[in-house]
């Protein structure tokens, strides 16, 4: 057991550090938003050591030891989610209300959606709270998950997963609906799709990337407040 421990030196925090700084270089490198996509230096950084875990036969409880000050860092990160909103502030304060009222709509709208489906297809109860707070970042996700009793890693899996959905299919989504107002787009890519949509949005327009940024810290303090007593709402009313 301590040889296998010891094969994990370098899979450690520095390691996670420099692959995604890599990464994001190469991102960077791409004009094409397709390719700019598929790319992100979040996904392939996740699916670079999940392949070196599988491939290896190296323990995730081993590896995730050696990676915890990432995940400390995680709920320290939510305060810097008061940076966009401040920043941004003089340019959607005309328009603050609709913005706070179609985040919390679109909250709203996820949950309910993500619970009906859950009883549809008959999901544990942990598996449906999982599902619950899944239209915000991965801290507030992780933190609102386990206060509803569900799987906190599969909660950030499926963050994880939505945003890379919407960073690569939610601006032409726009385009062949016919959204072409910056502000619209900015506010359901943050509110939908946060930190990775919102890095699409900065790279394709600045104001759709502002509301974006915007939106999804609203979202994040909305979701902490909605979701802990939507959930149990629909539980108790619905099942």
């Amino acid at each position: 057991m301590t040889d296998l421990h010891l094969t994990l030196w370098w899979l450690t925090t520095p390691f996670i550090i420099a692959l995604f700084l890599a990464l994001r270089a190469l991102n960077n490198n791409w004009q094409h938003s397709v390719l700019k996509s598929l790319t992100n230096p979040v996904f392939l950084s996740i699916a670079i050591i999940a392949l070196l875990l599988v491939n290896l036969n190296l323990p995730y409880t081993q590896f995730a030891s050696h990676s915890q000050l990432l995940s400390w860092l995680l709920e320290p990160a939510i305060v810097a989610l008061a940076l966009p909103l401040y920043q941004q502030f003089i340019h959607i304060r005309k328009n603050l209300l609709l913005i706070v009222s179609t985040c919390s709509l679109g909250i709203i709208n996820a949950t309910f959606v993500a619970f009906i489906l859950s009883v549809l297809f008959d999901v544990p109860n942990n598996l449906s709270a999982s599902v619950a707070a899944l239209s915000v970042t991965t801290p507030i996700s992780l933190i609102v998950t386990d206060s509803l009793g569900g799987i906190s890693s599969l909660a950030a899996a499926l963050v994880i997963f939505i945003g890379l959905l919407g960073a690569l299919f939610g601006l032409i989504l726009f385009k062949l609906v016919g959204i072409y107002n910056h502000q619209a787009q900015g506010t359901a890519m943050g509110t939908a799709c946060h930190a990775i949509g919102t890095a699409a949005a900065l790279a394709e327009h600045p104001k759709i990337g502002a509301f974006s940024s915007v939106a999804m810290a609203l979202s994040a303090l909305l979701t902490a407040i909605i979701v802990p007593m939507l959930y149990p709402f629909l539980v108790n009313t619905l099942l």
